[in-house]
């Protein structure tokens, strides 16, 4: 066989898979036409005019179209430019008998494939018809291709939206997932599973392995996950499970069910048994997913203080819930005062027994938060527990020391043990008196009688013999109800002490306390230590405060703390 033989072979095997529109109004003539193109198209319709052929084309799809230009009611021309405002890509064959330059520039203007002249040659037919085959199977090459591409890209995105939604060493649903899981509100409670003595395992025996055992324990919890629950796996060494219609005693039974469960059955990793035990905080799902996962940490939480092996509902009623929850708003409002600059100093006058004059005040912290007044009680120890009491120490001096400045009071500050560990406050004092101009011999700095005893207390004494040497000085706050030292305090050369509230709120009362307070004042005076009464509430404790010989009155008779001097 011929190389043009094989040619036209391969040719007509794939024209034969195509579907052809032959428009041609002539009856002799497409039947004449017809016959050869029986040789190579073995699927054809016929159309005898233009409006036929418009019809048939939009009720069929064609992989060729092959028209006359001279056609009744709609001429081969006019059928075109229709075709090619729906369809670009349809390959359309003109056969005339005119060799007509208008008619062959109309034609290529919309985008035919051929132009041929009758009757056929067939050389240039068969060229025509080569082309426009090989146009139609690299289109479909091209859509296969296409086709293939979207079917791998469908099976990534899949893949990926799958790894999004599943944890990578158990293939469980994730807390991506059970975000969505908790917005269709299908659920009635959640389990919140921490594996007791984790970091143990991880120490122990190395991540590797301890990753092994969350994957053997997510096997052994999915294999006997409850028929109304789905498993999640969460955070670090975490599980949760969502319960479908529990009631408070199936959740007990639960619970119950999978410590006892693990109690009797240790997980197998490398042929090591391992023992686990879990912590599970409950609680009920609300619309808000934010308040119920919180809930569900409140209440694991509460568990762990018990130990391991523990489950906790939370109760919204239970006063050990509401606290921790008061404790947290108050960190959050405790980081909002400092990081805003809105610790601002109160004033409380202290008075001179001797002469029954203010003498001096001290400097109290308080928070201004939308108006509103905030206790120092409510952000101290939050300050302590973020790290930020220095931070208050600092913006009371600056404070303090911007109102006294061009005043001629004396005025105390309360600082912490840290205060003094942390090395920064000498040189920040000595920043802040030459900013303000103010005298030292003005400011008295207080400190709790527990720092004196401290482990750090060679540090510290230190510390505010330092402060003392730069004029300062120096008060022990709430004196008498730690081990008093005075041998301790001379180390120290402290200029007064506070005689803490429990003793001077009952003077009037306790005979006993009269005379402590009595002998802590004169030992005091024997040193040279000026003594200050905290808590003086009424008049006759100030009586008493007097006849005791204290040299000082602090307290809501004397007044309350205030943004302003009370002179």
């Amino acid at each position: 066989m011929s190389v043009e033989a094989k040619k036209l072979n391969t040719l007509v095997a794939n024209t034969k898979k195509l579907k052809v529109l032959y428009v041609e109004d002539d009856r002799s003539a497409r039947e004449t036409t017809l016959t050869f193109f029986k040789s190579i198209f073995a699927n054809i319709d016929i159309a005898v005019d233009g409006d036929e052929a418009w019809s048939k084309f939009q009720d069929s799809k064609y992989d060729i179209i092959i028209t006359d230009i001279n056609l009744p009611h709609k001429s081969g021309i006019e059928l075109i430019e229709h075709i090619r405002e729906v369809c670009s890509s349809t390959p359309i064959l003109v056969l005339s008998a005119y060799d007509n330059t208008k008619y062959f520039l109309q034609s290529i203007k919309f985008g035919v494939d051929g132009y041929l002249l009758k009757p056929i040659d067939m050389e240039a037919f068969i060229f025509t018809i080569s082309k426009i085959v090989a146009k139609l199977e690299l289109e479909r090459s091209i859509l296969e291709y296409q086709n293939e591409l979207e079917q791998k890209v469908k099976l990534k995105t899949k893949k990926l939206k799958h790894r999004c939604f599943h944890e990578f060493y158990t293939d469980l649903p994730n807390s991506i997932m059970l975000h969505e899981d908790l917005n269709e509100k299908e659920c009635s409670h959640l389990l919140l599973l921490d594996m007791s003595h984790f970091s143990t395992i991880n120490k122990e025996y190395g991540k590797t392995f301890a990753n092994l055992v969350i994957k053997k324990t997510a096997l052994v919890l999915q294999k006997h996950i409850h028929k109304k629950a789905k498993l999640y796996k969460v955070e670090s060494d975490r599980f949760v499970i969502l319960l479908k219609d529990a009631t408070q005693e199936k959740l007990h039974d639960y619970c119950a069910q999978i410590i006892s469960f693990f109690d009797s059955q240790n997980v197998m990793v490398n042929d090591a048994e391992i023992h686990i035990t879990f912590n599970i905080g409950i609680a009920q799902v609300y619309d808000n997913i934010s308040e119920t996962l919180i809930n569900s940490e409140y209440a694991l939480d509460k568990s762990k203080k018990i130990g391991s092996r523990n489950y906790e509902i939370y109760n919204a009623n239970d006063t050990s819930f509401t606290d921790e929850k008061e404790a947290v708003k108050s960190l959050k409002i405790t980081r909002k005062l400092v990081s805003e600059n809105k610790i601002e100093p109160y004033f409380q006058p202290i008075k001179d027994v001797t002469t029954n004059k203010i003498r001096k005040y001290e400097v109290l912290a308080r928070g201004i938060l939308d108006d509103k007044v905030i206790m120092p009680a409510y952000f101290i120890g939050p300050a302590e527990k973020l790290g930020f009491i220095t931070s208050i120490t600092r913006i009371i001096i600056n404070k303090s020391f911007d109102f006294f400045k061009n005043k001629d009071y004396e005025f105390s500050i309360n600082i912490t043990e840290r205060d003094l560990l942390e090395g920064y406050l000498i040189p920040f004092l000595k920043e802040k008196i030459s900013l303000y101009g103010i005298n030292p011999i003005n400011v008295t700095f207080e400190i709790l009688e527990n720092i004196t005893i401290s482990k750090n207390s060679k540090k510290i004494t230190k510390q505010l013999n330092a402060l003392r040497d730069m004029g300062f000085k120096i008060a022990i706050d709430d004196f008498g109800i730690e081990n008093s030292n005075f041998s301790r305090l001379l180390e120290i050369n402290i200029d007064f002490i506070k005689l803490d509230g429990i003793f001077i709120k009952n003077l009037k009362y306790n005979e006993r306390n009269r005379t402590i307070t009595k002998a802590i004042v004169n030992l005091a005076k024997t040193l040279g230590i000026k003594s200050v009464a905290e808590f003086v509430e009424d008049e006759e404790v100030y009586n008493i405060v007097k006849k005791c010989g204290i040299d000082y009155a602090q307290g809501y008779y004397i007044g309350k703390p205030q943004h302003s001097l009370i002179d």
